[in-house]
């Protein structure tokens, strides 16, 4: 976070109301838009679509975007934390030279291994028109490469630039894939949505190269990391699988659950819901770069700083201390934010849904969602904090626990009626969130 974190909190310090509000919303759009792109790109193209194409063509679209983004999260779990490392090492042994030739490394691993499982899936376990699955399988290579480069993002500086990439890339999808359809169908639309991420990858390629312009050592150099720190791949595997366990669990078994063609599965009732909550973590995400993970991060160099240079005990006593309460400000100001945020959406569900034509089942799953992602957003930032303090076995611990208790938790929920979904979500997060929060306190 060395890079646009402290330029972004520059402009908070401005103390205007259009520094302040620049700097929240470039933070919400760089640390939550690779996660949300999908759920408000369907949002927008369903409305648009539903006025163009037949609804048997609307599900095969939205099912194949949701596990384009599913398949992405999982696959680059692993990838995206082992980079993180991998840069991180790079900068405190002042060899940013070789942070350029990993990224170029990554997006060609990623894109490798997307290109293979996409090729796979739609081709052979998906019915549809060839056009369609070439068009899907695509969009998973793109967008397994967009979340890579989402991990070197918080080390630019020229932050109105990654901005206008994704302005440029939600813009230019929806545009495209609705004009498309228009003349073209479901593989137009499909296509139209490629395009939109062509157009974002190539922007955020483009802010990455020209920020980080020297250039030497392997491009995949950063694969000896793997063999290093094997928990910290296990650590993104089980944490974005256990994102996705309980959707996976949803499509497959609940009773609500819709073939949409061959492997694709969708659960109208529950997908929506958790869609519209995941929305919910925009404002926690950006206080999050803004305030926990910036500020402490400073506090945390300054502190290994002066024990590594020989401060006197006083010196190093002083320093913890600053330390531990921007750690604690910063947990607090999530909590107001978040907590703000959640409340406010329970309270006015009906009013806020009432714009989706959502029913009385998925109001009441939104509700009980939106505590589980106030959750997660925590865990998130919790989980963050681990990573500083190099407790990888915490953290392994902390991803698998949410995995397991996810999976199970929402399996014994999708037995049960409509009246019991999304619990396993939330006990899932807070159970993980127990956890972490004894380990960081530790």
């Amino acid at each position: 976070m060395a890079g646009i974190g402290f330029q972004l909190r520059r402009l908070t310090a401005s103390r205007t109301y259009s520094g302040v509000l620049g700097a929240y919303a470039s933070a919400a759009a760089i640390s939550a838009g690779p996660w949300i792109i999908s759920i408000v790109a369907l949002m927008v193209l369903t409305w648009l679509l539903h006025q163009t194409l037949p609804g048997d063509q609307i599900r095969l679209f939205t099912a194949s975007v949701t596990h384009v983004y599913a398949f992405a999260l999982i696959l680059t779990g692993p990838l995206q934390i082992v980079l993180t490392r991998y840069t991180a090492d790079c900068i405190s042994l002042k060899q940013e030279d070789r942070i350029l030739p990993s990224f170029k490394g990554g997006v060609a691993l990623a894109a490798v291994l997307s290109a293979i499982l996409g090729g796979v899936f739609f081709f052979r376990f998906v019915h549809a028109p060839v056009m369609f699955s070439v068009f899907a399988a695509g969009l998973l290579v793109y967008v397994s490469c967009i979340f890579v480069a989402s991990v070197y993002l918080s080390a630019l500086r020229k932050y109105y630039g990654i901005v206008f990439a994704f302005a440029a890339g939600y813009g230019t999808g929806v545009i495209a894939a609705w004009q498309l359809a228009l003349r073209h169908g479901v593989n137009g639309a499909m296509a139209g949505l490629l395009i939109g991420h062509l157009v974002l990858f190539v922007f955020l390629a483009f802010c990455i190269r020209g920020e980080l312009k020297t250039s030497t050592g392997s491009a995949f150099a950063y694969m000896r990391s793997f063999l290093k720190f094997p928990d910290l791949m296990l650590c993104g595997l089980y944490y974005n699988l256990g994102i996705w366990i309980d959707k996976f669990l949803f499509w497959w078994l609940s009773q609500s659950n819709v073939r949409v063609s061959g492997a694709l599965h969708a659960a109208p009732d529950y997908d929506l819901a958790i869609y519209l909550s995941l929305l919910s973590i925009a404002p926690g995400m950006a206080v999050f770069i803004l305030q926990v993970e910036t500020d402490f991060a400073e506090k945390f160099h300054d502190y290994f700083e002066t024990v590594n240079e020989g401060g006197t005990l006083s010196e190093v006593i002083s320093a913890k201390h600053r330390l531990i309460i921007s750690l604690r400000d910063g947990f607090n100001r999530l909590l107001k934010v978040q907590g703000v945020t959640t409340a406010l959406l329970v309270i006015y569900a009906n009013e806020l849904t009432a714009w989706f034509n959502v029913s009385f089942i998925q109001i009441g799953i939104f509700r009980i969602t939106l505590f589980g992602t106030f959750l997660l957003v925590m865990f998130l930032a919790m989980l963050t904090v681990l990573f500083y303090f190099n407790d990888r076995s915490g953290a392994l611990l902390c991803s698998f626990v949410f995995l397991v208790s996810n999976g199970l938790l929402s399996a014994a929920t999708v037995v049960q009626n409509e009246a019991w979904y999304g619990f396993g979500f939330v006990v899932a997060a807070g159970l993980a969130l127990f956890i972490a929060a004894a380990r960081v306190n530790s």
